[in-house]
């Protein structure tokens, strides 16, 4: 009998790492798992290294998981960053185009400084993408070992010695949200939290004061004040709260009769226009 639970997908990359692949993948439940990494030449000294880390997350991720779990191997620069967000956006679309439909989730946290920035904005070009990251609870080398494997001639180094010359990134353009759009939603979450009215009326004359009203429906002549404020309720709908639910920052609660924050527009206000 089918459960109705979408088919769960997670895109990570293996270097040095194994608990932040295969610790999220069960967390998840997680059927199928996309790995990238790459090596040159496997019969390098390297080359069995990198393996060695891919093969050990392999084998746990078959040997731990509690549901029937599919790997897909991609051999791919890890330390390019167009080649990573051309990986992993061709996976993400690709995963998404299935007629069954999925949750896709990416793994930020392990692999290549170059795959962590792809896969992050990789994960914002598909709305419906979830990327996470995980935290290191416990370390492999012990506090009073660090000088022995961080210390060069008694001084602190890390894990690189030396590196090559910078490289510049390509640039994508991200476009933020629009200002007004994100301070009227601030407007709107601060007037909930307060327990403030949140009809049209109360918002449009809220947004007016706060400079974010661009319409021109002030009434002109002797009547029509009742027709202004129909007029302002529509372009409110229009201009502010259809935009809101369409990006997913707001929903209608029913049981209260108002629109309230999703976690997404939280994070939205959270991040954007916050020089108040």
């Amino acid at each position: 009998m089918p459960s109705g639970r979408k088919k769960r997908i997670m895109v990570a990359c293996v270097t040095f790492e194994t608990s932040k692949v295969v610790e999220p993948s069960l967390y998840y439940e997680v059927n199928k798992v996309h790995i990238i990494h790459y090596v040159k030449d496997p019969a390098s000294e390297s080359g069995k290294v990198y393996d060695s880390f891919c093969n050990r997350v392999k084998e746990l991720l078959e040997n731990e998981s509690p549901l029937p779990i599919e790997i897909v191997d991609h051999n791919e620069r890890v330390s390019d960053f167009s080649t990573m967000l051309r990986t992993v956006l061709s996976i993400i679309q690709e995963e998404n185009s299935s007629e069954d439909g999925c949750e896709i989730y990416v793994n930020i946290s392990a692999g290549s400084p170059e795959y962590a920035a792809a896969s992050a904005i990789a994960s914002m070009m598909v709305p419906g993408t979830i990327p996470f990251s995980v935290g290191s609870k416990e370390y492999t080398v012990p506090t009073e070992r660090i000088p022995e494997v961080y210390y060069l001639d008694g001084k602190p180094v890390g894990l690189t010695k030396s590196t090559y010359d910078p490289r510049t990134l390509p640039s994508y353009v991200i476009e933020m949200p629009e200002e007004h759009l994100v301070r009227g939603l601030r407007i709107l979450s601060q007037r909930n939290d307060a327990g403030d009215s949140v009809t049209s009326g109360k918002m449009v004359a809220a947004l007016k004061e706060a400079g974010l009203w661009y319409r021109d429906t002030e009434s002109r002549g002797k009547d029509i004040k009742s027709n202004q404020r129909q007029t302002e309720a529509v372009y409110y709908q229009r201009d502010f709260i259809s935009k809101w639910v369409k990006f997913g920052w707001a929903e209608k609660d029913d049981r209260r009769s108002r629109y309230v924050l999703t976690d997404e527009g939280r994070n939205i206000i959270g991040t954007f226009y916050t020089d108040e």
